[in-house]
This record gives C-alpha cells, structure tokens and sequence, in this order.
C-alpha cells in the first residue's frame, strides 16, 4: 500500500465522519445501496460508515472515495 493510500483513507473517513460523503452521495441521487453495490459491501456498512459506528477499512475506504469521485460530476 502507498503513503498516498493511507493519507486518501484518512481524508475519506473524516468526510464519512463529518457526514459530508453521505451529503455527498444524497445530493447525486445515489441510495447507499448503489454504493455498497459498487464497493463490495452490504448497505448496513455504508450506513454505519455514514453515521460513525464504524469505519471502513483502507480498501474500503478508497473504494468508497473513488465511488463519490465518479458522482461529483452528477452532483455539481
């Protein structure tokens, strides 16, 4: 994993902790299901993630971040 991995994995979990992704994610018009399809995970972890009762693991995290890179667009 490179340096520049975990820095993106802190930067992503402190959105998920300050609800911006999710903020995110709902301005997009995409459920929290479409990104646990997408990230590989079930909607209960997205929705733990989004309302602080866990975080996502490093590859989680980056999968989820790359996911709302590709939604920025839609959400502008």
């Amino acid at each position: 994993m490179r340096p520049t991995d975990l820095a993106t994995a802190v930067s992503i979990r402190a959105s998920l902790a300050s609800h911006a992704a999710r903020e995110s994610r709902e301005a997009a018009g995409v459920t929290a299901a479409d990104i646990a399809r997408v990230v590989g995970v079930t909607r209960q972890a997205v929705s733990a993630w989004e309302t602080g009762r866990e975080v996502p693991t490093v590859p989680h995290a980056l999968a989820y971040g790359r996911a709302l890179a590709a939604l920025a667009p839609k959400a502008a």
